[in-house]
């Protein structure tokens, strides 16, 4: 005959397991995604590597050190989109594409280009603004060595399960709308075709040494 305390004993181990995984079992992968401002903190890193071994990675070490680290920065796609203001719905599919895929391109290309040697300066994030309609701000600094500084209000979303950044503002100004006043103007003047071309002659200007806008 099976005893009270063996039955009791029996009833503990079976739920044991449980209590494990329960307790112990490796955290979510949500939980595990970074923080708005851990986003920044490590673009910031990547930028300032690619500064400090600007000479000896060169323009194409810079970009493929970068590529990564904006790809998962950044909402491109969206951005993409979003420059390309009403226009994005007259698009086709292969046209979306291909839009999505310079403005990429372009985006690597600029930080690759522009941030092209060190001289002392450092990234510094001041803070996180709590959510606000879906919407995070990140605000960080470049210190330059002469004690100047450039404050950088980065907006991130969720996008793909991530933070992301959708848009920054410098000086109160938004970049995203300043990209999508002038990626209008081309459109406009000279169709998708012409805005994909524009972008390929900046992409071309910061591989030959350029630094083109």
């Amino acid at each position: 005959m099976i005893s009270k305390r063996s039955i009791i004993i029996h009833s503990l181990l079976s739920v044991f397991p449980l209590f494990v995984l329960c307790f112990f079992a490796p955290p979510s992968i949500a939980s595990m995604q970074p923080s708005p401002a851990g986003v920044i903190k490590t673009f910031n890193a990547a930028l300032l590597e690619a500064m400090k071994k600007a000479d000896e990675l060169g323009y194409r070490g810079r970009y493929k050190l970068l590529e990564p680290v904006i790809r998962d920065t950044y909402a491109l796609s969206f951005m993409a989109g979003q420059s390309t203001g009403r226009y994005w719905k007259r698009l086709t599919k292969d046209e979306r594409e291909s839009v999505a895929r310079a403005y990429r391109d372009w985006t690597i290309a600029t930080y690759a280009g522009r941030f092209d040697g060190w001289s002392g300066e450092k990234f510094e994030v001041v803070s996180e603004s709590q959510p606000q309609q879906g919407t995070v701000t990140v605000i960080s600094k470049l210190l330059k060595s002469n004690g100047e500084e450039v404050s950088f209000h980065y907006l991130l979303r969720k996008a793909e399960g991530s933070w992301r950044v959708v848009d920054i503002q410098i000086s109160g100004v938004s970049q995203l709308a300043l990209t999508r006043a002038q990626f209008t103007s081309v459109i406009k003047a000279k169709g998708i075709k012409g805005l994909i071309e524009m972008l390929d002659e900046k992409i071309r200007a910061f591989e030959k040494g350029g630094k083109k806008e």
